[in-house]
């Protein structure tokens, strides 16, 4: 059997002792909420909570507006660090006692025990609060502690700033895409670029696509659909929503998609998988694909037929038993309708669109990026 390490992988110079282990309990117990006397709910006093149950139990309560819920169990023992003004709420189990610890050292000594394992009974699971007391941690003396609390504390600064950017620029691109396409019964959007004063045309999709039917060859790389991100290039993932596809596969069926294609998963356009391939590559024969016609620029149906509005009627022109067995058929899907202004205003919108697609992936690579450091960090510098 391997020693237990006394000493983290990484740690700040000038730090050698090891670490001292010990339970949970004799280091920051949990006590339960509705074991605190309501002369002990004092605003701020308990930092670290550990939520217990799952969706719908409220974890904290604000005091500046009482009964406004602002914290909820999402996970069975889900942490949050509380450092305003919050009362404890009888549903959920928060450390009281620190034994001099930093309690925020606290917080991130929890977070690597992974408390979800914790969690027992059926139907509505709760953290076993003995179980977690019986574990052990190690943990350093407290001038280590606070050189640790204030690296993650700069990390969680660093993710919470780029979580911030990536959600505005999420909004931002919502309300663009309401006010740069007409909205029912208009002619123009609200909002356009200078020297377009044309009215947009009601076009059906029978008027601007061809469906294509060619096959592909193994050259060729598989395209996929994705709800959230249009055309990816390689095999499906969890987003996907499709038949997930292997190498290995007999690919003699799989259709041909040149640049510019439309795609659409006959099973899932009901929650908005369509999108335009940016390269050439070859799909499942489950797919629909088209050709556009030359009045359209193809990146801008991109973004015009994955908005909600046109979702809705691939959803009532799809048909099946339940949602998960709907379809939308080629005769059904060339129905939708949508409206088009001249193909030098559709790439000016494409442009604008794409650029800022890419600024929301670069924010969402950042942010995955750093919160993986966070999790090795919390692996290599927690015994």
């Amino acid at each position: 059997m391997a020693e237990k390490r006394t000493k983290p992988a990484i740690r700040f110079a000038g730090y050698t002792d090891a670490w001292e282990q010990r339970k949970c309990k004799d280091i920051a117990p949990l006590q339960r909420g509705f074991d605190l006397p309501t002369s002990q709910m004092i605003p701020g006093k308990y930092p670290v909570v550990m939520s217990n149950g799952v969706g719908g139990y409220h974890s904290v309560y604000k005091v500046k507006g009482p009964g406004v819920v602002t914290g909820r169990s999402g996970t069975i023992g889900k942490l949050h660090y509380i450092d305003d003004d919050y009362w404890p709420h009888n549903t959920a189990l928060w450390v009281t006692d620190f034994k001099r610890n930093c309690p925020k050292f606290i917080f991130y000594l929890y977070q690597q025990l992974e408390l979800s394992r914790f969690g027992t009974g059926s139907g509505v699971p709760t953290l076993n609060r003995n179980d977690v007391h019986d574990a052990s941690m190690s943990i350093p003396k407290c001038d280590e502690q606070e050189k640790i609390t204030s690296l993650f504390n700069h990390l969680d600064h660093l993710i919470t700033l780029h979580q911030r950017k990536y959600d505005k620029l999420v909004c931002i691109k919502k309300a663009m895409l309401e006010k740069m396409f007409p909205k029912n019964g208009a002619t123009v959007p609200e909002i356009r670029f200078s020297g377009f004063t044309d009215a947009w045309e009601q076009r059906k999709l029978s008027e601007v696509y061809t469906e294509r039917n060619e096959r592909g060859n193994d050259a060729l790389p598989i395209l996929s659909v994705s709800i959230h991100h249009g055309i990816s290039n390689g095999e499906l993932d969890s987003d996907s929503l499709g038949k997930q596809v292997r190498r290995s596969e007999d690919k003699s069926l799989y259709k041909h998609v040149e640049s510019g294609d439309l795609v659409l998963n006959m099973m899932r356009a009901w929650q908005g998988a369509v999108g335009v391939a940016r390269t050439e590559g070859m799909v499942s024969p489950a797919y629909i694909t088209a050709a556009p016609c030359d009045q359209l620029f193809p990146s801008f149906m991109d973004h015009c037929l994955r908005r909600r509005v046109i979702i809705n009627q691939m959803d009532n022109l799809s048909y099946g038993v339940t949602d998960f067995r709907k379809r939308l058929y080629w005769d059904s899907f060339i129905r939708v309708e949508c409206s088009l202004p001249s193909p030098r205003e559709q790439e000016q919108i494409a442009s604008l669109f794409d650029a800022l697609d890419h600024l929301i992936t670069l924010h969402q690579r950042e942010l995955e990026k750093l919160k993986n450091l966070k999790k090795a960090m919390l692996e290599k510098m927690f015994v």
